[in-house]
């Protein structure tokens, strides 16, 4: 696929791995991170990345970011009495239930789900490096049912979104809007107001996933990269 592509130098990315290399807790996030911060990817590699560093707050991203169109469903959505909102490591792993609810509330996406949805999760370990870390935002209904999740890899500047799902049936009811874009706003916003020495969030390859979900990746910001 042909697109105008933002350029990013690796050597401008700071994951600030030097400082955690013999840590066991950190180095799988760093190892993760550094096989996609990496100016050998292939060619056609095209990295789906908002640069999040352009925006300095959250209602400055919420207007850039998002068109007329977005923003008008956002606030439908919020209006229905869905909340977003980090989930602590503690009330992540005592909700797990529902977690694999969401996982198996289809078994078809963008394609045939991953077998390793349908095994029941893990809890997730507790981490305390302020550099390296996971972060789970949660969806909830105004009954505070737990309906969406994106699970977030942080490592120094660079924060990689690897799981953004859905509740099937809370999709489909979800007819104003999406909710998953008001949960990618809440994302960026504690970012930008938690993380801010983030300055690129990364959500695998632009040109990956049917139509809708290339132009979802638009509607939020993302940005069509290449790394050099």
């Amino acid at each position: 696929m042909n697109m105008d592509c933002q350029l990013i130098a690796v050597q401008a990315i700071d994951l600030i791995g030097n400082s955690c290399i013999n840590d066991l807790t950190c180095q799988p996030t760093i190892d993760y991170t550094r096989d996609w911060v990496n100016a050998e990817l292939p060619g056609d590699f095209i990295l789906a990345v908002l640069p999040i560093e352009q925006f300095t707050d959250a209602p400055a991203f919420f207007n850039q970011a998002f068109n007329g169109k977005t923003r008008y469903e956002f606030r439908k959505v919020a209006e229905d009495g869905y909340t977003f909102r980090p989930l602590a490591t503690e009330e992540r792993n005592s909700r797990l239930n529902e977690l694999f609810a969401i996982n198996t509330s289809t078994d078809f996406r963008q394609g045939k789900m991953n077998e390793s949805y349908f095994e029941f999760p893990e809890p997730m370990a507790l981490e305390i490096c302020s550099s390296h870390f996971h972060k789970t935002y949660g969806a909830f209904t105004s009954n505070d049912e737990w309906v969406g999740y994106i699970d977030v890899r942080f490592c120094g500047e660079w924060a990689s979104t690897y799981h953004i799902l859905g509740h099937k049936q809370f999709l489909q009811a979800c007819k104003k809007g999406s909710l998953m874009v008001n949960l990618w706003f809440e994302m960026v916003r504690d970012i930008l107001t938690n993380h801010p020495h983030v300055k690129f969030v990364f959500y695998h390859l632009m040109d990956v996933g049917n139509p809708g979900l290339q132009a979802w990746k638009k509607r939020v910001g993302l940005e069509p990269t290449k790394l050099i």
